[in-house]
């Protein structure tokens, strides 16, 4: 379009078509006309560098080349211009070849001023969104790409929070990468204790501009731990914990990854816990990869053993899925190839038993990859997230989350081990 007006070529060798379309673009201020009379002519405008064409009409009736071979040369020359063919009522054959030779609609003569304008219009107004679709496209794919791990456990107390903090610290650290730690549940969770975070914000300020959310308002809500890591709270009001739809957490997620990622963040650790709530197969569907947490008890393997099965019978690709036993060397508890043997799997991080340095760390605030690197404990997870970049792998998201979550849930209610 030039000067907020469209340009419309016109080919015709038929005067009274000519006359036709001059008369019923003539009231019509936003179309400028150029008319030709051959297909060489044609050919020579629409490959003029300077000359953007919107739209072009191509009559029956051509000087010097048949009307479906000038079609054919405009299509390959400007395949995304719409291309309009105008022919008799009677001439059903044309129509089809016309049309499996590219053109996208046809108009019969004599022409009429309603059908023209309607044509050209409808074909713009497409065109228009097909632009707009693929210039989003060729923005995402730009997109620095975001990395979405998923920290969660059926068995709760197993220190899902901890884990999710320090290893968001470990990436931070080790692989120069920006990080957004999520907190998954709706409401009451714990990120903000565990980095001893005063928080202005939390997902409870999206709930209530939910309406209007933008990526203004979640850069907003985030708050920046000193280590530089971005926080996105929970709500602390427990009613919350509804009003947290899987549509809302589904819609905060793809603002920080599709609109963020440049300027924020190339990891987005979700801190899922262990309550299974509606947003759980959000952030279990929109992960890269999931770290399964477990500690040495037969409680806790149980419920893994249940996720996994449940992973299985709903298609959701396990490929996806990393097993991390914590507080391995428990007094009296399980050993790690006990443990992925009964679970069918590697174990991918083995965290020590270090009640002491945890329970200091979670009562001062100070992730212990902060206040103790050099411990076994920030050795694993250094290594582990050395591991996880900067290797990436592109995995399909799909519906099956959503039906482990169903299985989860009806497996799980009622148990109280």
């Amino acid at each position: 379009m030039k000067n907020n007006a469209f340009y419309v070529l016109v080919v015709s060798d038929g005067h009274e078509t000519v006359n036709q379309i001059q008369h019923i673009f003539a009231v019509e201020r936003n179309f400028v006309l150029q008319f030709s009379n051959s297909s060489q002519e044609a050919l020579q405008i629409a490959g003029r560098e300077n000359r953007e064409i919107d739209i072009i009409l191509v009559d029956t009736k051509v000087s010097d080349a048949s009307s479906l071979e000038t079609v054919r040369r405009l299509v390959i020359l400007l395949p995304s211009v719409p291309i309009i063919a105008m022919t008799e009522q009677s001439a059903v054959a044309y129509v089809q070849e016309v049309l499996l030779a590219g053109a996208r609609t046809f108009l019969t003569k004599p022409l009429n001023d309603a059908d023209v304008i309607g044509a050209v219009s409808q074909l713009l107004q497409l065109e228009s969104i097909r632009r707009s679709r693929q210039a989003q496209l060729d923005v995402n794919t730009h997109l620095p790409k975001c990395e979405i791990i998923t920290v969660v456990s059926p068995k709760g107390g197993v220190g899902t929070t901890t884990l999710a903090v320090n290893l968001a610290l470990a990436i931070r650290e080790r692989t120069g990468k920006d990080v957004v730690l999520v907190d998954g549940r709706g409401s009451l969770g714990d990120l903000a204790t565990a980095l001893n975070l005063q928080t202005d914000f939390s997902i409870s300020d999206i709930l209530e501009h939910g309406d209007q959310m933008d990526a203004d308002l979640v850069v907003g809500v985030l708050s920046m731990h000193s280590s530089g890591l971005r926080v996105l709270p929970s709500s602390q009001k427990l009613e919350d914990a509804d009003r947290l739809t899987p549509e809302i957490f589904e819609q905060v997620l793809g603002i920080l990854t599709q609109y963020i990622a440049r300027r924020y963040n190339d990891v987005i650790i979700i801190d899922a816990g262990s309550i299974f709530e509606n947003q759980t197969a959000v952030a279990l569907t929109k992960a890269h990869k999931i770290l399964l947490v477990t500690t040495p008890e037969i409680t806790s393997l149980r419920r893994c053993g249940q996720f996994l099965r449940a992973a299985e019978e709903s298609g959701f690709p396990r490929q996806k899925i990393q097993l991390v036993v914590n507080r391995d060397g428990l007094p009296g508890g399980l050993a790690l190839d006990d443990i992925s043997q009964s679970l069918n799997m590697q174990v991918a991080l083995a965290v020590p038993d270090d009640p002491g340095l945890v329970t200091y760390s979670l009562n001062r605030g100070i992730p212990f990859i902060i206040s103790s690197p050099k411990s076994v404990a920030s050795r694993r997870l250094y290594a582990l997230a050395e591991t996880l970049f900067p290797r990436k792998q592109e995995v399909a998201e799909g519906e099956s989350a959503k039906n482990l979550f169903g299985r989860l849930a009806f497996k799980l209610r009622g148990s109280s081990a």
